[in-house]
């Protein structure tokens, strides 16, 4: 029997190897490449997901709620967490690798046949795009939601067939590529708005709201400030989930009906709002798309009920009153106030003792100054660790930066595994080990636990 974990490692290193090195911005290669496939991305409609935090949860819960109201729904999203296979997943299960190589020989072959591809190769993440496209369009679905990579305009999944767009929160992330402005990283994003497709953005910034009202009217699309349409109320996060009331804004007559009380598996206050922002996209899309009809309360709570996204604030403990390990994949100042406020939450409803340590790893290209200061307000540890890339500050440089700050330190790492160790020894029953920085360390460290450990 073949491990379909190392099969899929063989063949990230096949596409990594093949692919021109490093990001690459531009669609040239991308549209060139997809065409001398037939264009599959033109062969099913989707949701384009894009901004800087919550995509991914937000994707999953589009994607669930869809299959729960009996659509043939796909997903695509990035990073992966342990495996490539991740990243694309039909009706909620992996492909297995047989479709991936196929669809990988059809790149490949394309690829080598052209020679202006073969002189300036697709990156990486196009390479990837144009597979997912492929298995995708091969599938029989109703309906796709696609994450962005890290942009909007010149975006990858850009050229897919968008029904809708959907912007989360943006905050400060990838500005050597996107603008080392608030207002510069939310015009890329905005600039992912198509003509026709309605528009949907989390409205957390009034400024930005502003910017992506003119946008769509500039384009032509229907404008949907999601966070002024409905928000979550009453909410309660604990170690198995989050549960929240979802409001209709007074006034704006819309109509919007879901149930009462509402609960999701995943973990943290974000969480609530990325929920409320899924339900308040398929009820809009509803009155307007034949294909979201059967779209309804009771399909919305399945749905929620059922949504699968690993690594983000997931609840790991190894027996009764052990410390509990949190896995989450903040890497940014935007993400770890949401992370801090999630944390309180939980403090506050006796669903931890405190927060015993952290484990955190973190990349070169991401800011570390706020975080430090955010991390620094607790009375906790932090075990500093590095990941096997290039891209990872090492884990003696994380202890320097961390002490400089005045900040407590349990010591520096070489792996993952052995700084989890050690936090967990520092800790007590019922506290909590707050793995973060990164979601490849988040990832690293779930690839240790066992699932039956998880909390569900």
């Amino acid at each position: 029997m073949t491990d379909p974990l190392a099969d899929f490692e063989e063949l990230s290193l096949e596409i990594q190897d093949f692919s021109s090195l490093g990001i690459r911005p531009g669609l040239e290669r991308l549209s060139r490449l997809l065409s001398s496939l037939g264009s599959p991305e033109k062969k099913f409609p989707a949701i384009h997901v894009l901004g800087t935090n919550g995509k991914g949860s937000t994707a999953a819960t589009l994607e669930s709620v869809c299959e729960a109201a009996g659509l043939k729904a796909a997903l695509y999203t990035s990073p992966h967490l342990v495996s490539l296979r991740e990243r694309v997943r039909i009706r909620k299960k992996y492909a297995g690798i047989k479709i991936w190589r196929d669809a990988w020989g059809r790149i490949m072959r394309a690829v080598g046949s052209d020679s202006v591809l073969d002189a300036v190769r697709p990156t990486f993440f196009e390479n990837l795009t144009a597979l997912a496209f492929l298995i995708m369009s091969e599938s029989g679905l109703d309906i796709a939601v696609i994450e962005a990579g890290m942009g909007g305009r010149y975006d990858a999944t850009s050229s897919c067939r968008a029904v809708a767009t959907v912007i989360t929160p943006i905050g400060m992330d990838h500005m050597e590529y996107l603008g080392s402005t608030l207002e510069a990283i939310a015009g890329e994003k905005f600039a992912a708005i198509r003509s026709g497709a309605p528009a949907f953005y989390a409205a957390d910034d009034e400024f930005l709201t502003r910017l992506f009202a003119v946008q769509c009217e500039s384009v032509g699309a229907a404008s949907f400030p999601m966070s002024r349409i409905a928000f979550p109320e009453n909410i309660h996060c604990g170690l198995d989930g989050t549960s929240f009331d979802y409001v209709s804004e007074a006034g704006l007559a819309r109509n919007l009906n879901a149930p009462p009380r509402l609960k999701t598996p995943l973990v943290g206050i974000h969480q609530a709002y990325n929920a409320s922002n899924a339900i308040t996209v398929l009820l809009e899309l509803q009155k307007t798309v034949p294909l979201f009809a059967g779209i309804g309360e009771e399909k919305i709570r399945n749905g929620l009920a059922a949504v699968d996204w690993p690594g983000r604030m997931e609840a790991f403990r190894a027996g009764r009153g052990s410390p509990v390990v949190l896995l989450d994949g903040a890497h940014n100042e935007h993400g770890f106030r949401a992370l801090v406020k999630s944390l309180a939450l939980l403090e506050e409803s006796h669903e931890i003792t405190g927060i015993g340590a952290f484990v955190f790893a973190m990349m070169k290209d991401k800011d570390i100054d706020g975080i430090i200061g955010l991390l620094k307000g607790f009375d906790a540890p932090v075990f500093c660790t590095q990941l096997p890339t290039a891209r990872t500050r090492t884990a003696s440089g994380l202890e320097a930066l961390f002490k400089s700050a005045g900040c407590a330190v349990g010591g520096s790492y070489d792996d993952p595994a052995s700084a989890l160790a050690a936090a967990l020894a520092a800790s007590g029953p019922g506290e909590l080990v707050v793995c973060c920085g990164s979601l490849f360390l988040a990832g690293a460290i779930r690839n240790s636990l066992s699932v039956s450990d998880k909390i569900v």
